[in-house]
């Protein structure tokens, strides 16, 4: 039977899936090494607030997904399943209108806000600035053995820098964005501790901070930095160096040069198959310097069922040109909007599976 449609979620399914026993409320995995769905699975309305802070899809795909790759050091896929924001709902975090929530300063009438008061003068490493927003969103994974929560992971979007009262951005340190996330970490944990019955003080909260690239290039989108593991109200710290990065572009170029050759001489054999109304483009992600998930995005437009085989079919022989053995990659094909093909090669493999709608 064919399938109807591979959509771009599927980068993300390959990574929640997968465990070895199963509780009697988790979905079945589709591979091994990942997480299950605790179900029935209930959707948040954090999906709206997500959706209106970031545009693109893939974006928050790498949001969501870097936060559960991160939080295997601390639960074990095999023991317990995911939820998604149980407990920091859009009421919770919201405070776009100027109400009470958690993405807001801190003022009399919302003291639990995370941002820096307006009268705050916040010292940024470069001068201090006052009335900035450094918390973005906040991502939440609730991990479950039945029914029983087993621990929590945030995930803390900032900003790397702020704009001062004369319209000027202003960079934040990494030492002052490190301690920015530490302290309002602590008043997270603090406050979901007091506020939910549920999140006991044995109840582990992992923290990670993503940090968004407001450079002038579009090429880096940013990445995890920086996290924190608390057990009660202690929390231990330490260095994260990931950055996803999207190419072609100078950027990419700067962080692999062999890699950036390599996806040109990759392009330059597609694009003999694809000779117009096609686009080759994707994001790289590095962890300490070192690609480890390579996205490819094959866009074509009023392509025939052959021609979008016919590029399938390259597309697969020519993955060998990359020879990065520790990197999973991951091709997707659409036409005219509608995913046709999904291909990976994953990390220590040179094998290629391919999954297509098209016989």
């Amino acid at each position: 039977m064919k399938n109807k449609r591979i959509t771009a979620l599927v980068s993300l399914l390959l990574m929640i899936t997968g465990c070895s026993s199963l509780n009697s409320n988790q979905s079945t995995p589709l591979s091994s090494g990942g997480y299950a769905a605790i179900l029935p699975f209930e959707t948040s309305d954090m999906r709206v607030k997500h959706s209106g802070l970031f545009t693109s899809l893939d974006a928050r795909i790498q949001m969501e997904e870097g936060l559960m790759e991160l939080s295997k050091q601390h639960f074990n896929p095999s023991s317990v399943g995911f939820k998604n924001h149980v407990f920091l709902t859009y009421d919770e975090l919201d405070a776009s209108d100027g109400s009470r929530g958690l993405l807001g300063t801190t003022r009399d009438d919302n003291p639990n806000g995370l941002n820096p008061s307006f009268d705050e003068e916040f010292d940024t490493g470069n001068g201090k600035v006052a009335g900035v927003t450094i918390l973005v969103d906040i991502y939440e994974l609730d991990w479950y053995s039945n029914d029983t929560l087993k621990g929590i992971s945030v995930g803390m979007v900032v900003n790397d820098e702020v704009v001062s009262a004369d319209g000027k951005a202003v960079s934040i340190t990494d030492e002052k964005l490190k301690n920015y996330v530490k302290v309002s970490s602590a008043k997270l944990v603090s406050y979901m501790r007091q506020r939910f019955n549920e999140i006991a003080s044995d109840i582990p909260i992992y923290i990670a901070a993503f940090r968004l690239d407001s450079s002038d290039s579009a090429a880096s989108i940013g990445g995890y930095f920086y996290d924190g593991y608390y057990v009660g109200s202690q929390g231990s710290f330490g260095n994260i160096d990931e950055q996803w990065v999207s190419f072609p572009s100078a950027k990419f170029t700067e962080m692999d040069e062999e890699l950036s050759k390599q996806y040109d001489d990759y392009e330059s054999k597609i694009s003999m198959v694809l000779a117009d109304y096609s686009y080759i483009t994707g994001t790289v992600k590095f962890e300490k310097q070192t690609p480890v998930q390579m996205n490819i995005n094959v866009e074509t437009h009023g392509k025939t069922a052959g021609e979008i085989l016919a590029v399938t079919q390259s597309i697969r022989e020519n993955l060998s040109i990359f020879t990065e053995t520790s990197c999973n990659y991951i091709v997707r094909v659409s036409n005219n909007g509608t995913v046709y093909a999904m291909l990976q090669r994953e990390a220590g493999s040179t094998d290629v599976k391919v999954i297509t709608t098209i016989s």
